[in-house]
Parts: C-alpha cells; structure tokens; sequence
C-alpha cells in the first residue's frame, strides 16, 4: 500500500525525496496511532520502524525497474506527497491506511 501512495504521489545531491517520505509518513502514523486507538499491526507493521524499513524495501523494489529517466520524476512526486501528507489531517490518513 505505501508503494502505492509513492506511485501515486529519486537520487542526486539532495535527500531521497522518497526515502524521506517513508519517514515522514511512519511518523505522521504514529502521532495519529493513539487518536486512532490503533497498533502498529493494524497498519501492518510491528513498530514505526518497521513501517519505514519496509516502505523503503518495496520502494527500493520498486525502482529497481525504473529507468534512470524517471527518478527525478518520481523525486518530485515524492515531494509534492511530502507536502500533501503535512496538510492530511488524522481523519484523512486514517481513511487511506485503515479498514
């Protein structure tokens, strides 16, 4: 499923816009985890660290079918879902990543 929000929504001398998405989405899950009254095994994982280490594996999966044209792409996508993730409420993320 985090595969998917990175398709939907990079290297060169600044930070993996990608792998900074898998960060910064473990750690808006966890602020809304308690609101949510969730586990980490309800979104899958085993703790926030596990979601971002696998969100970086399946991206990495990912790209290893990529050309080298569309990284810079993809970079920017993961940006602008950085951006949209920030402005996501609780509520929002909760729809995108629980049943």
């Amino acid at each position: 499923m985090l595969v998917l929000l990175l398709a939907l929504f990079g290297p060169g001398c600044k930070a993996d816009q990608c792998q900074t998405l898998c960060a910064s989405v473990a750690r808006r899950l966890d602020a809304c985890r308690d609101e949510w009254g969730a586990t980490w095994e309800d979104l899958g994982a085993v703790s926030r660290a596990d979601l971002r280490q696998t969100c970086q594996d399946e991206l990495d999966i990912e790209r290893g079918d990529w050309p080298a044209r569309q990284i810079p792409e993809a970079d920017a996508q993961c940006e602008d879902a950085a951006a949209d993730l920030a402005a996501a409420s609780c509520d929002e993320l909760r729809a995108l990543y629980l049943p």
